[in-house]
């Protein structure tokens, strides 16, 4: 014989292991069907009521899914009761079995006994399916016109769940809502109110019909407030909270886009809005209610401010859930109420302070929010009093937030790299990637910084040699560009910085444990700088140097050997080791938009039907391939492979090689085939020379191609290293070397001839360029948004012109992020067709910080090298890294209007 419910309740607590459980259970549930399978009427019941219990440990219980309904169909009110418990909790609402209980149903909802219609209603409310509503329709709304509030409230509630699954029933309850609005129970009032509701968000087009009720709403919420103790409705000394609540929430819906219905709500929202207090959760909940019902309809000025200063009480306040709402609707209001805001600037900035990290980081979004020209300086600093005490993920946000602004609200250059360098030496690794890259910007264009920046930088190096890492690359990159000045205006104004101590500094640093690798990159080019910056300290680099052209590190003995060699060749050196130019990201946008408004005033278009050759075509025959520098050469495969180029590995090697000879002779105007015998001349004898220093070295790297990569930020990488196989054509170049000096002299005469024809026809194509330019005559007005995916956008710019008198086109790159997860390794390549030329400088960076809190730019320079019209086709192959998936996708850029 089975258990009584507290005995099986009692048993399954007393087991002390999940086997114990499961034996207790298994046991239990053969005899209930035991006991099922025998008709036994006396014990259904009961047994039902240990099925719900089992049901609740999660163990099988289907089989008493009919046993339920045989006990709704019973005269017996309790097995009623107990036959729709268990429907409601053992019956999905998908299921078959619940469509036999269909006309059961509906013979109790014609039931004389109101208390079995409620049971039915219940049942409906909670697990009735579309077709199941649909038919009881007519019964649930003829239980909406009963005299019984009772059944008046389930009916009602059954109704808001018909019009949830059944949209097309919200005509047969409409006419229903103004009674149920008018009557003096409040349940029903309130049942009334979540139907107003339900059939608003089914069919919005309905609210102009309801918005007749605004003015009955006001004079029920008004007599709710100014009424005294009620016992039958009084909740912690409020009258009815919950009506109150809902009320306000209908009139949001009403009176949003409506300045009459507005109008009507505005005293009574005013009153609530100062009235309440904000000790209990009652009355915290009805002001907010109000304050997000002011912000949602055509309120005036005067009532918004209302608002803005309740949610200030809320940030005062000593509950953790009302500042954290109070912050998530204060930033809706940003971009509506600013200076409203700004007058609670410091409760504001006090959540900064807050032990929550949520409550934190809303601060933080709102504070960044209400900043401007005016309060920048102050905002940024209290964000600074911050940085050291936060953790280190809320580290990351809030130097990207003070980066921003930086960006964005800069009151003159001088505080923006204070503001910086703080930013550098407070906020360690936890900052953007592009931050080196905004100063560096600020400091170019700005000669009288120059001095400032690297002094203050040397001085802080020098007192703290142990700085965080991009404090270190930074002031390293600073120093070594601008050492020259530092040096001479430090013994003009008497506070002399010798070279020695520079010097002396980057050895300490270089043989300090705590550098690291990529640290020592920009400290060696620094070095290296100052060899052209400041004269008579070549030996003592050379001896700083040299050691790491043995390290173990592949790139830093790389960067060490090509530098120690660039002291060989003086006439290069300088040229390549240059100072900076300027980032005129800003200035070429100008350029474009003031280039647009004059051809638009112009008259001029563009007639693209002209272009015969498709997009297709042309990516076929693509040759020309510029990317990032140091990308390896198996990045470099996999481009070939995408753009279909059947070239093999030594013509691959040489073709780059002489690219790079080509493009190196451009920055040195270099014309004449003889220039470029030398440069071969010159870079056979350093070849040469490294076969000597490096052998090993070499070999050991497996014959990888080390690249010159001077980390200057020139965009490119110089080939000057040779693999195995080009050592051998080396060595095959020196022992023809002889036969090839005999003809040297006849060749030059050849040559020279060649040139001027050459000049003859430069000279011919140059004018031919001026005039196509001449007749170019639009540039897209609006960035072009060539890719967009994963919350990440490419935007392009474009812009005609020339350089070196060939057409070209000058376009700016921006990347930005709009996901909430961080976008590491960024990797952008650009192909064109092989009748031009590409040439994409460095990113700003590798990584893109998320919620557009960031962005990495890049300048593409596209040079026409044929004399035909020709359609501008880009190819782009992006890489990145999101949430830890790697992406590689290749994108066509084909809407571009632009024809040479």
């Amino acid at each position: 014989m089975s258990m009584q419910v507290r005995d099986l309740i009692k048993a399954v607590r007393g087991c002390k292991t999940q086997q114990k459980i499961r034996e207790v259970i298994t046991r239990e549930s053969a005899l209930i069907r035991n006991s099922f399978r025998k008709e036994d009427k006396i014990n259904r019941p009961r047994n039902i009521y240990k099925l719900i219990y089992i049901h609740m440990l999660g163990f099988p219980s289907e089989f008493g899914q009919l046993e339920c309904l045989k006990l709704i169909a019973s005269p017996s009110y309790i097995g009623k009761r107990i036959g729709y418990l268990g429907l409601s909790i053992l019956v999905k609402e998908n299921q078959e079995v619940l469509f036999m209980s269909t006309n059961i149903i509906r013979n109790d909802l014609s039931s004389e006994d109101r208390y079995i219609v409620g049971l039915a209603l219940a049942a409906l409310g909670n697990i009735g399916s579309s077709e199941m509503l649909r038919d009881l329709a007519p019964e649930i709304e003829k239980l909406m016109e009963s005299e019984s509030s009772y059944l008046k409230k389930k009916a009602t509630l059954v109704a808001i769940r018909t019009i949830r699954l059944v949209p097309e029933s919200v005509d047969r309850f409409i006419g229903k809502v103004r009674t149920l609005i008018g009557e003096k129970n409040h349940g029903v009032v309130l049942t009334g109110l979540q139907l107003v509701l339900s059939i608003v968000k089914t069919e919005p087009e309905t609210i102009v019909k309801f918005r007749k009720l605004v003015p009955g709403l006001v004079r029920m919420l008004k007599s709710l407030i100014n009424s005294g103790y009620s016992s039958e409705y009084d909740f912690r000394g409020t009258a009815d909270p919950f009506l109150q609540y809902n009320i306000l929430r209908l009139l949001r819906y009403l009176g949003e886009g409506s300045k009459k219905s507005s109008k009507l709500m505005a005293d009574i929202l005013t009153q609530v809005g100062t009235s309440g207090g904000i000790t209990k959760n009652v009355e915290i909940a009805i002001l907010y209610e109000a304050v997000l019902t002011i912000l949602s309809i055509e309120s005036d000025s005067k009532l918004r401010v209302t608002a803005i200063n309740t949610l200030s009480r809320f940030l005062s306040g000593r509950h953790n859930n009302s500042k954290y709402v109070a912050l998530n609707t204060l930033l809706k209001a940003v971009n509506t109420e600013p200076k409203s805001l700004k007058r609670h600037r410091k409760v504001i900035v006090e959540c900064l302070k807050d032990q929550d990290i949520s409550i934190r980081r809303r601060a933080l979004d709102l504070v960044f929010g209400i900043m401007d020209k005016q309060n920048v300086e102050s905002l940024t600093q209290e964000l600074l009093d911050c940085l050291p005490k936060a953790e280190n993920e809320f580290r990351y946000d809030i130097t990207a937030k003070i980066c921003t602004a930086i960006e964005k609200f800069p009151p003159n250059d001088k505080w923006q790299i204070d503001t910086l360098i703080k930013v550098l030496t407070i906020g360690g690794q936890y900052i953007r990637d592009d931050v080196s890259s905004m100063m560096t910007s600020v400091i170019g264009r700005n000669p009288d910084l120059q001095y400032y920046t690297s002094k203050k930088l040397f001085n802080i190096l020098l007192n703290d040699r142990y700085r965080n890492q991009t404090f270190l690359q930074v002031s390293s990159w600073v120093i070594g560009e601008y050492g020259d000045i530092l040096m001479q205006k430090s013994e003009k104004d008497g506070e002399l910085i010798t070279t020695t101590q520079a010097l002396d500094l980057f050895q300490i640093l270089l043989e300090s444990s705590r550098t690291t690798d990529g640290t020592k990159y920009y400290i060696l080019t620094a070095l290296i700088k100052f060899s052209t910056r400041i004269e008579g300290h070549d030996e003592l680099i050379k001896k700083i140097i040299k050691p790491y052209r043995e390290h173990v590190n592949v790139e830093l003995q790389q960067r060490a050997c090509e530098f120690f060699l660039l002291f060989d060749y003086s006439e290069i050196r300088d040229p390549i080791l240059d100072r900076m130019p300027v980032f005129v990201e800003k200035e070429i946008e100008l350029e474009i938009e003031e280039e647009i408004s004059e051809n638009n005033n112009k008259g001029m278009n563009y007639n693209l039907q002209e272009n015969t050759h498709t997009i297709q075509n042309q990516i076929n025959n693509i040759q020309n391939i510029q990317n990032i520098p140091n990308v390896q050469n198996t990045q470099n495969t996999e481009m070939n492979e995408l753009l279909m180029l059947n070239t093999d590995t030594k013509k691959t090697q040489t073709q780059n090689k002489q690219d790079s000879l080509n493009f190196l002779k451009e920055i040195f105007n270099g014309s004449s085939s003889s220039n470029t015998n030398n440069m071969n001349n010159m870079n056979n004898n350093m070849n040469n020379n490294m076969n000597n220093n490096m052998n090993n070295n070499m070999n050991n790297n497996g014959g990888q191609d080390l690249g010159l990569d001077l980390g200057l930020g020139l965009g490119l990488g110089l080939g000057l290293g040779m693999n195995n196989q080009s050592q051998r054509q080396n060595q095959n170049k020196m022992q023809m070397q002889k036969q090839q000096n005999q003809n040297q002299t006849i060749n030059q005469n050849k040559n020279q001839n060649q040139n001027q024809r050459q000049v003859q026809n430069q000279s011919q194509n140059k004018s031919q360029n001026q005039n196509q330019n001449q007749n170019q005559s639009k540039v897209q007005n609006q960035p072009i948004i060539v890719y967009e995916k994963n919350g990440m956008k490419i935007e392009m710019n474009f812009k005609v012109g020339n350089i070196r008198g060939a057409p070209a086109v000058m376009s700016i790159i921006k990347t930005t992020n709009s996901s909430p997860l961080l976008i590491s390794n960024y990797l952008l390549q650009v192909a064109v067709p092989k009748t031009l030329k590409a040439q994409l400088s460095q990113p700003s960076g590798q990584n893109i910080p998320p919620n557009g809190n960031g962005s990495i730019n890049q300048q593409l320079q596209i040079i026409k090298m044929v004399n035909q019209k020709t359609q501008l086709a880009i190819l782009l192959r992006i890489n990145y890294v999101i949430n830890g998936q790697k992406i590689v996708e290749n994108k066509e850029v084909s809407n571009i209007p632009i024809i040479f």
